[in-house]
């Protein structure tokens, strides 16, 4: 599943980013990288922005980016 598919208050952690060089880098930038744990504090249902927690830290994604941070359902 991708970021933009994952529901309010999940746990999920990034297996791979689905774009280019600078794409890649901006996600790597705000700590968003494979491997990384990511909880999502909020995901509105009519667009807008997706709002991540990393390490501690909130970030918002939009969803085009968020729809090419493929991820999966975290470990209890």
């Amino acid at each position: 599943m991708t970021l933009d598919q994952a529901r309010e208050g999940q746990v999920v952690v990034v297996k791979d980013l689905l774009g280019g060089f600078g794409f890649r880098r901006r996600l790597l930038s705000l700590g968003i990288y494979p491997g990384e744990r990511l909880r999502v504090v909020k995901s509105g249902f009519f667009g807008g922005p997706i709002l991540v927690e990393v390490r501690g830290t909130e970030v918002a994604i939009g969803r085009g980016a968020a729809s090419r941070v493929v991820v999966e359902p975290a470990e209890k």
